[in-house]
């Protein structure tokens, strides 16, 4: 076999009489434009505004390229495409060898006959990705809705192309079109192997992993299929087909240390290997595979439960699935690396996070995202691309889902962190509630079964038998679309924040899992100013509204925080505050969700990432800074979490387990003055069986501190060997409690500071501008007269004396 690799420097341009210009494959057009200087960055200001006129235009990229004669010796060349996006005519030497209108797909192309030694020429011609979906919608027999944004184009549904390059309330509309993945040319002689896919059977000290193996040959021949692993190697000989055909193979590897979740144990990967080989031919594929079994269990949790549960199990361990929904890391893909997967995976995991789910209305991660979450642990919620709409239902349409659906599995499935496949993001809902008066509503509803009910689900069953699919998310699981139940499947909830329900209305709802939730917050003012200019920071000022796609978000963020805290007349004091704000909803929520284990077994927030710089729901900015929520889901997210809740009965104070052996230590109570006397102690031992959630003592504010509710605080800290942190309570809103200016002192060793207060410090935020990096801790309280220590993480060198001297320190009561 051989493999000409076709990326690198292309041209490009808009139509005939236009010049050519110089673009880079993979990439996308509006990096390519970037590059050229042809459009000003849609990032910046709003400007998305002035560039529409890109997506509505057709695009053709060339390139010539040599051939040697050794490549067209083999009997068959293909032309290999992993990502073009999305309507395209393909050429080689002015011959149309393809078509395509799926960006989720992967294509090949036999070209075989259309090569020549030499200089070659390949063309590709991009359609208007929005021009296409209006035809599409124009000639459909009635109208598919689907939501819409402050900034889209329509007929989103009708093209198979990533739902947010529309616009989204997160994100700008810029929908792009480009050779966005890998493309080559592979000939080969002989049989070769298209596709493996995995299945493991487990037994007490051994596995027998089963591989199938998807093998195209050009001719009818006699060969042998081999596997090895882990010291295994099974070779069977066979007789090989014309055409492209499935073999099976059995390798059974003993004892083979297993694959864990991130906090459950370690992630080993092993090595396979298989080849075809015939007297004249060998082709060898190798992938990298975890042993581990993987469901998700639905059964009531006793005889008195009238849903059923739903939780992962992993190895047969129930695994409370903890973190947060993803979105692409760039609206524009030509500015996707490996580095940001790395960083943001990273991030996750250090934030004791072992789920990620793979939100449906963007794509099909790259392959390194999948890498990095087998290497970290991080189990993965793989939404199939359909988000916030209604789909067509007509065969093309049909049939263009099912390819799709069959090469993501063949390319995704041998990932040991794929945990699920779930239908679709939220059309269900659509179904049911947005969509339920539309005129057509019977043939839409008919038209999600067939799409989801039927196509999907047929397909994942004879691809990947051994994971569960997930007919949508909200979903109950049953035929009949009904994604509002607690009791059983998964929910979305958007009380809080859609509706404006205080904080405290997530300790009404009891879900079995919650793979949606979330609140606003702003980037970092460094991150706003590098795209909106000073005189324009302000909530209400027209560009800080355009970079906030949720309607009305700004003034929500805004109204809420009047009820926690006193409202800063500083923009830098407003952009902190709104992040500690969100930080205060997520741990309100995940807390009382974390509580109620094993009825619950999931809190994924939204989000993790953003694509571009707003105002949204994520965790960590554009650019990989971390929010204050990233440092709150550290230590919400911790193996052992203290938390408290009040109840008629008084203040509860729980303790709940991740930990699969028991956890001995001591709950140590703390009533304390804001500066800093201590009011009363208590110590109590506790033995936390593994896995649970348990309340140790109930405690009466009022009988420890009287009517000093302004001026007193509860700290609650378990004393263990398992990472946890303290739990602190106050028994007013923020901005009533009679907080005092504090004074702080630090030492700096290296990269580590010491730091300890005078009062108590609430919300101590660290930075140091200008330097990339992230604090071991942030944003947390600091009682009087306790020490702690920091340390900075960054690629950056820094001595600590630069540290201590850039170190700029925020807290709450600076901010009025």
């Amino acid at each position: 076999m051989q493999v000409q690799s076709l990326t690198g420097q292309w041209r490009f341009r808009r139509s005939e009489e236009e010049p050519w210009n110089t673009g880079t494959v993979p990439g996308g057009i509006y990096t390519d434009l970037l590059e050229n200087e042809a459009i000003p960055d849609p990032y910046d200001e709003d400007n998305e505004l002035d560039i529409q006129w890109v997506g509505k235009s057709d695009w053709t990229y060339r390139r010539t390229f040599d051939v040697d004669q050794a490549l067209l010796s083999h009997d068959r060349i293909q032309l290999h495409c992993d990502g073009l996006d999305t309507v395209t005519t393909v050429r080689v030497n002015g011959e149309v060898v393809g078509e395509t209108e799926n960006m989720h797909r992967v294509y090949e192309f036999d070209v075989t006959g259309e090569l020549q030694e030499g200089e070659n020429t390949i063309e590709v011609r991009f359609d208007s990705p929005v021009k296409y979906g209006i035809n599409r919608a124009d000639a459909y027999d009635y109208d598919v809705p689907a939501l819409r944004y402050p900034v889209d184009q329509p007929a989103r549904s009708h093209i198979r192309k990533a739902q947010c390059h529309y616009g989204w309330d997160w994100g700008p509309c810029l929908p792009t079109v480009g050779i966005y993945r890998d493309i080559r040319l592979v000939g080969f002689s002989g049989p070769r192997i298209t596709h493996t896919r995995t299945k493991q059977e487990h037994f007490d000290q051994a596995v027998a992993l089963g591989v199938s193996v998807g093998i195209e040959s050009t001719a009818t021949t006699d060969g042998t299929l081999s596997v090895s692993i882990a010291g295994t190697e099974v070779a069977e000989s066979i007789a090989i087909t014309s055409g492209e055909e499935e073999y099976e193979v059995t390798a059974t590897v003993e004892d083979p240390d297993l694959w864990w979740p991130n906090g459950y144990g370690d992630q080993p990967l092993y090595d396979l290997e298989v080849a075809v080989e015939t007297d004249e031919t060998t082709h060898v594929e190798t992938d990298r595979i975890g042993f581990r079994e993987m469901s998700v269990v639905r059964e009531p949790l006793n005889e008195s439960d009238d849903g059923e549960g739903f939780r992962f199990e992993v190895n047969g361990t129930p695994v409370y699935a903890k973190g947060a929904n993803w979105i692409p890391t760039d609206a524009l893909y030509g500015r996707v690396t490996d580095e940001r997967f790395e960083d943001l995976l990273g991030s996750a995991v250090d934030a004791n996070m072992n789920m990620i789910r793979v939100w449906g209305g963007g794509y099909y991660e790259y392959e390194r995202f999948y890498e990095v979450c087998d290497e970290l642990g991080l189990l993965v919620w793989q939404d199939f691309m359909f988000a916030c709409a209604l789909y067509p239902s007509d065969e093309r349409f049909l049939d263009s889902v099912e390819n799709e659906v069959r090469d993501q599995i063949r390319r995704l499935g041998n990932h040991p962190s794929i945990a699920l496949w779930c239908g679709n993001n939220e059309v269900e809902e659509g179904v049911k509630n947005w969509f339920a008066e539309h005129d057509h509503h019977e043939e839409l509803a008919d038209g999600f079964e067939q799409l989801f009910l039927d196509r999907i689900a047929t397909v994942v069953e004879a691809e990947d038998p051994s994971r569960t699919y997930w007919p949508g998310s909200p979903s109950s699981g049953d035929e009949e679309p009904e994604p509002y139940r607690t009791d059983v499947g998964d929910i979305h909830y958007w009380d809080v924040w859609h509706k404006g329900a205080p904080f405290s209305e997530y300790e009404e709802t009891e879900p079995r899992f919650v793979s949606e939730f979330g609140y606003q917050s702003f980037p970092s003012v460094e991150l706003l100013r590098s795209v909106i200019p000073a005189d324009q920071l302000n909530p209400t000022a027209p560009l800080m509204e355009h970079h906030q796609r949720n309607e009305g978000g700004n003034a929500r963020i805004l109204s809420r925080m009047a009820d926690h805290f006193r409202v800063p007349f500083d923009f830098e004091n407003f952009v902190y505050l709104s992040q500690v704000q969100q930080g205060m909803a997520m741990q309100t929520a995940i807390e009382h969700w974390r509580r109620l284990k094993p009825y619950c077994m999931g809190a994924l927030y939204w989000q993790l990432n953003d694509l571009w710089p707003c105002a949204s729901w994520s965790s960590i900015e554009y650019g990989g800074d971390w929010k204050v929520l990233q440092y709150v889901a550290r230590r919400i997210f911790a193996p052992a979490l203290v938390t408290t809740t009040e109840t008629d009965e008084g203040l509860e104070i729980w303790i709940v387990s991740d930990e699969t052996e028991s956890i001995e230590g001591t709950l140590n109570v703390r009533w304390e003055s804001l500066t800093g006397e201590v009011i009363e102690t208590e110590q109590v031992s506790v033995s936390i069986d593994p896995q649970e959630s348990t309340r140790v003592v109930t405690v009466d504010p009022e009988t420890v501190i009287g009517e000093r509710y302004a001026e007193a605080y509860l700290c609650a800290d378990l004393e263990s060997p398992v990472e946890s942190y303290p739990s602190y309570d106050f028994f007013e809103p923020y901005k009533h409690l009679d907080l005092c200016q504090p004074s702080f002192d630090i030492t700096v060793d290296g990269t580590t500071l010491t730091i300890s207060a005078d009062c108590m410090a609430l919300f101590v935020q660290l930075t140091l501008p200008g330097t990339d990096g992230n604090f071991s801790d942030n944003y947390f309280h600091l009682p009087a007269g306790e020490e702690r220590r920091i340390t900075f993480d960054s690629n950056e060198t820094i001595t600590g004396d630069e540290l201590k001297q850039a170190l700029s320190i925020r807290h709450l009561r600076a901010t009025y």
